[in-house]
């Protein structure tokens, strides 16, 4: 072997070694908003198994880089059946002890930590919840036994009647799926409703409905809006 022939192969060598040398492994959080004390996140294991911190119902079980992407695969245990889930992350940077990752077009920064475990606690807890936007205004107060909800609620939206009932159901992972009893213009109506848990509060969930016995139900809850739900922020019971 040549004197240039064997520093040729070094070269390559030294390249192979260094390209994307930062391991993306490890335990991974960031903050939770309106829960200062708390973390959220994932560990990427080894062995290319995976798991979830504080992400509420989605279990995270395996992940892969392919380029500059960060695939992580689980399952959402809110929904019906457990479906599976598939987020696929653009890595913007990754450090030792920073990662900052992109979902559709909004970057979140983690942080590496040797123990995720001091993270894993429960929330805050409440017992009420409100929601207010604008004119509108709503209250929720539950108490939550096993898997049984039971409850209030009260909406109160501008230029509309307002109504005041009883809650009753019961929890499916972190969400909670109940009956709405309540009284309007004089006349006794039953619906259905559907709450997510959102870090210290709930994201009230709507799409299209039927009559089903005399209540109203959704047609299909897989299909429920949460990202433009009623948000309510827990608050201290009056």
């Amino acid at each position: 072997m040549t004197k240039h022939t064997f520093l040729f192969l070094l070269f390559i060598f030294f390249l192979d070694c260094t390209h994307d040398s930062t391991s993306i492994t490890g335990n991974w959080v960031t903050e939770i908003t309106d829960q200062p004390i708390h973390k959220q996140g994932f560990t990427l294991h080894d062995d290319g198994q995976a798991s979830s911190i504080n992400l509420n119902a989605k279990r995270y079980d395996s992940w892969e880089k392919v380029d500059n992407l960060l695939i992580l695969k689980g399952s959402d245990e809110s929904k019906e059946g457990g479906s599976q889930v598939t987020d696929t992350l653009k890595i913007v940077s990754a450090g030792d002890s920073s990662l900052v990752l992109e979902n559709r077009g909004k970057q979140v920064r983690y942080s590496k930590t040797a123990n995720p475990s001091k993270y894993i606690a429960d929330f805050e807890t409440h017992d009420c919840f409100v929601y207010t936007a604008a004119k509108d205004s709503a209250f929720l107060h539950i108490e939550v036994e096993g898997q049984k909800v039971t409850g209030e609620l009260f909406y109160a939206f501008y230029e509309k009647d307002k109504n005041k009932g009883k809650l009753e159901g019961e929890m499916r992972g972190d969400t909670l799926l109940g009956q709405y009893k309540f009284i309007s213009e004089g006349s006794e109506s039953t619906r259905e409703v559907v709450f997510l848990k959102n870090g210290s509060g709930w994201v009230e969930g709507f799409g299209d409905i039927k009559q089903k016995r005399g209540v109203t139900v959704f047609k299909d809850r897989s299909k429920l809006d949460f990202k433009n739900g009623l948000a309510f922020k827990g608050i201290r019971c009056p």
